[in-house]
């Protein structure tokens, strides 16, 4: 099993996700939405955030 070290104050993080198997996160546009609300709630009352990008949703 893989050891997770904690995230300490005053360092950077570069932290990332992708799909398995190239599948799509974000399958639909309402999913960048509900992305961004659990963001909201949970990630920037506690970290700073300097960049970040979600992938645009492919039209097809």
């Amino acid at each position: 099993m893989q050891k997770l070290e904690p995230l300490t104050y005053g360092n950077y993080f570069h932290i990332y996700n992708h799909g398995v198997g190239e599948r799509d996160l974000f399958r639909k546009p309402e999913n960048y939405e509900y992305f961004l609300s659990l963001y909201d709630e949970y990630i920037a009352p506690v970290a700073e955030t300097y960049a970040w990008v979600l992938m645009l949703y492919p039209v097809k």
